[in-house]
Formats: C-alpha cells, sequence, structure tokens
C-alpha cells in the first residue's frame, strides 16, 4: 500500500501543521482553540526559518509546550532557540531525555550532526545550540492538557531508551515516536530500533490494540483512516522482521559490519529517505543497530 502523509490538517477542535525549516528535522504545530504545543523542535542550524514559521502560524495562539520524543539532534536541537524566544514554554521529555539533553558529550555530538546536517542540505551551519532544559518530566500514563484535549504519555523505548508518543484520545489521533520506523516506500517502513529489536515490536503490537484514526509518523506527516493506519502499522511490523532476519543472516554467513551495512543500506535506505536522512547519520545508526541485532538474537 501506498502511504500519502499530509503536512497539514485542520479538523473540529485541533489542527496540526508541520513548521519545520527542512524535511528530516520536522516539527508538528498543534493548535487547540487558544493553545499550542510543538511536537519535536528540528535541527538548529536552520532554527531562524523555525522559528519564523513557528511566530507565522501561533497567529496568537498561545505556545504552551515543546513536546520532545525523545533526545536525537534532528528532534530535539532546535528548543534550545524556541525557549530562547518564548521564555514561558515548558518543554515536556522523558526524565532520560532530561538527563541527556544536559549531558556536555552529547551535546557536541548533536553540534557535531547538526553541522554535518547543515552541509547535506546545503545550509550555513547557524549558530550552536546550548543545552536544552526540561521543564515538565513526563512517563507512562501522565495526562498533558491542551485547549480541551488530553494528550497521552506513552513510553515507547526501542528506537532509543527515551522515546515517548502521545495518544489524543478525543481524536483518535496517536502522535508516534520514531520507534515506529520511518516510511521508504509503499508497503516499507524503515525500521530504526536502535537499542532494541523485541521492545519496539512490543510497542507497534500495541498500537494495533488501539483506536487510531490519524497515525503522525516521524519525519512524515499524518496518515488517515482507520484502516491506512492498521496497514501501516502491519507494514512496520513486517519491515522490523524483515531486517532482523537480513542481519542474522549475514551474521551467520560470516559477513563483515561494512558487508552487512551495505546489504542493509541497499533494502532501506531509499531515495525517499536520502531526502530525509543524511548519510552520516544512517551509518551512525546503522554501526549501532546492526551489533544490537546480533547481541539481542545470537546469545
Amino acid at each position: 500500500m501506498t502511504y500519502d502523509a499530509v503536512p497539514e490538517y485542520r479538523g473540529d477542535g485541533i489542527s496540526v501543521k508541520n513548521v519545520g525549516a527542512v524535511g528530516g528535522g520536522d516539527a508538528f504545530l498543534i493548535k487547540a482553540g487558544s493553545k499550542a504545543a510543538l511536537l519535536e523542535a528540528g535541527f538548529s542550524f536552520c532554527a531562524v526559518k523555525l522559528l519564523e514559521n513557528l511566530e507565522s502560524e501561533l497567529q496568537g495562539a498561545s505556545l504552551e509546550y515543546v513536546l520532545l520524543t525523545h533526545s536525537h539532534y534532528d528532534h530535539a536541537s532546535g528548543a534550545y532557540f524556541i525557549k530562547r524566544k518564548w521564555g514561558d514554554v515548558k518543554t515536556a521529555a522523558s526524565a532520560y531525555a532530561a538527563k541527556i539533553l544536559t549531558k556536555p558529550s552529547a551535546l557536541e555530538v548533536m553540534r557535531e550532526m547538526n553541522e554535518s546536517a547543515a552541509g547535506h542540505f546545503g545550509w550555513d551551519k547557524g549558530e550552536p545550540m546550548g543545552a536544552i532544559d526540561v521543564d515538565k518530566q513526563v512517563a507512562e500514563g501522565d495526562i498533558i492538557s491542551l485547549g480541551g484535549l488530553t494528550l497521552t504519555v506513552m513510553e515507547a523505548p526501542g528506537h532509543t531508551k527515551c522515546c515517548l508518543s502521545f495518544y489524543i484520545p478525543e481524536k483518535k489521533l496517536l502522535l508516534s515516536c520514531e520507534t515506529i520506523g520511518c516510511i521508504a516506500g509503499p508497503g516499507l517502513v524503515a525500521p530504526a530500533y536502535l537499542v532494541g529489536y523485541q521492545m519496539s515490536v512490543d510497542y507497534m503490537k500495541r498500537l494495533l490494540d488501539m483506536d487510531i484514526e490519524m497515525l503522525l509518523m516521524p519525519h512524515q506527516g499524518l496518515i488517515i483512516g482507520h484502516e491506512k493506519c492498521r496497514a501501516l502499522i502491519g507494514d512496520a511490523l513486517r519491515s522490523a522482521e524483515l531486517l532482523k532476519d537480513l542481519i542474522l543472516e549475514d551474521h551467520r554467513r560470516g559477513r563483515t559490519l561494512d558487508e552487512i551495512t551495505k546489504h542493509y543500506e541497499e533494502a532501506f535506505f531509499t531515495e525517499s529517505l536520502r531526502k530525509l536522512q543524511p548519510p552520516k547519520a544512517f551509518y551512525l545508526n546503522a554501526g549501532n543497530l546492526i551489533p544490537m541485532v546480533i547481541k539481542e538474537f545470537e546469545k
């Protein structure tokens, strides 16, 4: 099945719009009445443009929260600049993410990755980001209220230890983290399990038991329609197993990490994903993902 993710949605009592400055550094503005929250904060190198987009789209609404699904540079870096411009906004993330986002060594890696991404997208590297203070640490079952809507926190480790998703029952809308993966083509969802295969699969199976009419996919946009959402989750599960089997089969055949990475790249790093993810980030992730899978299954 082909999935047509939409970057903007306007419905009864809610709107969702991607205000990110470049593809791959998405940030979704969620407005409910006079209140608003930003899901993700994108890169730091293009934060000036993100702030312009955000200010233009708020149109008088009060920015209450920046919701971070996890601590990776392409999701969190812009939060530093948003907080500097809107001092009252509350940054919400997991306790583990809060720790990472003030850790000097982690911040240095984020700065280096932002600089690399700036070159990939043809931007100047911009002003370096600083530490990101998380004002509101949230965990499984916590509630964030936004203009009459209920955002229920779901812990969803697998892509990282700190991954969170947010479910809005009034709209049957899931704001998913990257543990579900990223759409790579018709019927193909590139897996993103960097810290755990089974925990990622458990998250996706949990989604199949939920009433989801709209699914916000990381780096993509909204998938609308119950059957489409279920089909996409099913494709994500199949893709997760496909990559796991590819890695284990190559490993059992005695192939090197470089050879397995090449096979992985050919199968999942499609042209559409290359437009969103710099190769340096792909290879860095592969260097973590492949050994993790081997360790989890070759005990």
